[in-house]
């Protein structure tokens, strides 16, 4: 927990935040920040990055200050702690102002009353603003704005170049398709008796989460969704998704694996992802472990290349709008709350946040500026942009994914086919849809 508050010493800023914790059922005053100065913005975001908690500390929340009447509190709470920090602040009548989440979290908080609306606020900017805001529509719930997205991220194949040439194949020219991808990755692989020494291609499959979106990945190329459109039916067990998950669990099992490093921690790993060691040829990776590749070893980073989204039936990759930020409902300032929110995503202010952060642009028009152009771990994402698709808006889905990822994983360790392992997700699935 790393916290920055104005005008009060740190100590008893600690002090205020230990007794609005403690107590639950608060005094006078509680809810909507209950307990602190009249005249504090209480603000969390999720994480811990050094660079983003610098920023926003140094620089975001000094300027904003500078121009709105209101002291702002910043927290920053670990991704891993949020939403058991956040019901218990919920339950206690201690909820911050403004809280920022993933957006995967939307439907759920705004199902139980939790945040307000946003449309009332977006209606007062300008059109031609609100229509440069790239990923407002992935932070609806039920046709409401709910969570105003600060950037987005996505799932790219990139590759090694100079391993491509290595292997006799073009460089200028990455697999684009399924079929394309299987044969250079089989070019790629090396051997050393029965174990696989250098993947031909590894996809995030560190942990249940990124398994899903790895399988989602290919699902949606595949012509396929997670669910139907009024969200309450499963359809990642079709034939398009059964296809999907067959064609991933081939390439890390059977008699021409290409793949190894299940269970391996990959995202954001730096230095030590295995484009970087050599233990793989080419990875579908996120924007911010690109960003980490290309700061803690340039000299690699300078071969690696992104390939456009892969294609199927359709030409699509996992990724949309990535983490942003909600009024609560409890909220008494919430006026200021959005003056915040807008405020950091004026353009200068959202370009810079992904300079820090990483990640695609919340404004279309951001695409065309030189600097973040230059970034080779921020153009290809942003070129891709309409291409990504995330997870459906529905409240029940953390659930929903810990079921499909289960399954997911027990296909890629081989303990079960591609079919079996969507129907069984897609069975207990049907029953969470029900009791939710």
């Amino acid at each position: 927990m790393i916290t920055k508050v104005r005008g009060v010493s740190r100590l008893a800023a600690g002090l205020v935040m230990a007794l609005a914790l403690s107590g639950c059922g608060g005094g006078a005053g509680a809810g909507g920040g209950g307990g602190q100065d009249a005249g504090t913005l209480r603000v969390w975001f999720p994480g811990n990055l050094p660079e983003e908690i610098a920023w926003v500390n140094e620089k975001l929340v000094p300027a904003f200050e500078a121009e709105h009447d209101v002291d702002v509190q910043v927290e920053f709470v670990d991704w891993g702690n949020l939403s058991t920090r956040l019901s218990t602040a919920f339950a206690g009548g201690t909820a911050p102002d403004v809280f920022g989440h993933g957006n995967a979290a939307a439907a759920g908080y705004a199902a139980n009353d939790r945040v307000i609306a946003l449309d009332d606020h977006l209606a007062k900017l300008p059109a031609d603003d609100v229509a440069d805001l790239t990923f407002l529509d992935q932070g609806k719930v039920d046709g409401k704005q709910v969570i105003m997205p600060l950037r987005g991220f996505g799932h790219l194949l990139a590759y090694r170049a100079d391993l491509f040439e290595e292997a006799g194949l073009d460089p200028d020219s990455p697999p684009g398709t399924w079929q394309e991808l299987r044969a250079a990755a089989e070019r790629l692989v090396v051997r050393k008796g029965d174990s696989i020494t250098r993947s031909g291609v590894i996809v995030p499959a560190d942990n249940p989460t990124s398994m899903s979106q790895a399988f989602g990945s290919f699902l949606f190329q595949a012509g396929g969704d997670f669910l139907g459109e009024s969200g309450t039916e499963i359809t990642w067990n079709s034939e398009a998704g059964k296809r999907a998950l067959g064609f991933l669990v081939d390439l890390y099992n059977g008699a021409q694996t290409v793949s190894t490093g299940l269970g391996e921690a990959t995202t954001g790993a730096g230095a030590q992802h295995p484009l970087v060691t050599g233990r793989a040829a080419m990875a579908v990776i996120d924007e911010a472990t690109l960003k980490s590749i290309h700061e803690q070893a340039p000299d690699v980073a300078s071969r690696i290349r992104v390939a456009p989204p892969l294609k199927d039936a359709e030409t699509a990759s996992f990724g949309g709008a990535g983490n942003g930020l909600f009024i609560s409902a409890d909220s008494k300032r919430k006026d200021k709350a959005w003056e915040f929110i807008a405020f950091l995503l004026e353009p200068a202010n959202a370009k810079a946040y992904v300079q820090v952060v990483g990640g695609i642009p919340a404004r279309a028009s951001l695409a065309a500026d030189p600097e973040l152009s230059a970034k080779p771990y921020i153009k290809p994402y942003m070129d891709a942009a309409s291409r990504f698709r995330g997870n459906p808006n529905v409240a029940a889905w953390t659930q929903l994914r810990e079921s499909l990822a289960a399954e997911i994983e027990a296909a890629l360790r081989g303990t079960v086919t591609a079919g079996e392992a969507l129907d069984r997700a897609a069975a207990k699935a049907a029953t969470q849809v029900e009791q939710n």
